[in-house]
């Protein structure tokens, strides 16, 4: 059995089935690792040069419904990531997910302000980080200052070329997007984030084989992760690891088992 990262966005609620909502595709599949007897463990844990096999759980954007339960205007009443986390406890003993979220606070008010009608008000707040970090189940982790988004009047880049992260290319934006968002998630939680995950998975040279191996120990970063659609292997660069994405990579148990079996 390989060692696997999934990865779920839980704001996304295309339908309320498993395959057009994150929420009900995490609690699926925790119960089909769990009936299986996988693993499930941290990013720490699976990134361990003694760890042989097993997955670990990612969440990217840091949207409200990671650690809150809340109503949303067009599915109702709907539990938090945090909530099934919690109902797996004993079942999976190691289970600790690593949430990415967007440091930026006016970043995250400028694109909540374009989803409210569709998810409501405060999609992005932050005020869950503190509980979640302490949870023992949850940790929270840093994907950048802005997400270089594209419904942002201005973003870091040097252009204001937004809706991707391979056009970060300069130590001026890396600084911007990666170092400071760290310091702030630092600031807000007590604890210094240690992974990075690039927004929209991509990267480029500067930041994967230059910046980050010179520049990331110091800003406390140990690894980072693209959604490169494949197993962890011995020979990967830490600073180019891969993820599966829930929704376009597997939507149902079958899917699923091919991830965690693949050669």
């Amino acid at each position: 059995m390989p060692r696997t990262i999934l990865t779920y966005h839980p704001a996304r609620m295309e339908s309320l089935t498993r395959a057009g909502c994150d929420l009900l595709a995490l609690e699926a599949d925790l119960a089909l690792l769990a009936a299986r007897g996988i693993p499930v463990v941290s990013l720490g844990d699976i990134l361990s040069p003694d760890c042989e096999h097993g997955v670990a759980i990612t969440f990217d954007d840091g949207a409200r419904m990671d650690a809150e339960s809340y109503v949303h205007p067009r599915h109702g009443a709907l539990p938090s990531a945090l909530d099934i986390l919690r109902r797996f406890g004993q079942r999976l003993p190691r289970l600790k997910v690593a949430s990415f979220v967007i440091a930026s606070p006016a970043a995250r008010m400028g694109i909540q302000a374009t989803l409210t009608a569709e998810y409501g008000p405060e999609l992005l707040h932050q005020r869950w980080w503190g509980d979640a970090q302490h949870s023992g189940l949850m940790q929270i982790e840093n994907h950048s200052w802005d997400h270089n988004h594209p419904v942002l009047a201005r973003s870091v880049q040097r252009d204001n070329v937004r809706g991707r992260f391979d056009v970060i290319e300069t130590e001026a934006e890396a600084e911007a997007e990666i170092a400071r968002a760290s310091d702030y998630i630092a600031a807000q939680t007590g604890m210094r984030p240690v992974y990075f995950a690039y927004p929209f998975g991509q990267t480029n040279d500067f930041l994967a084989t230059d910046y980050l191996p010179r520049r990331g120990a110091a800003i406390g970063l140990r690894a980072a992760f693209t959604t490169d659609p494949r197993p962890l292997n011995d020979d990967d660069s830490r600073w180019l690891l891969p993820r599966y994405v829930c929704g376009r990579d597997w939507c149902d148990d079958l899917g699923l088992e091919r991830l965690i079996t693949a050669p």
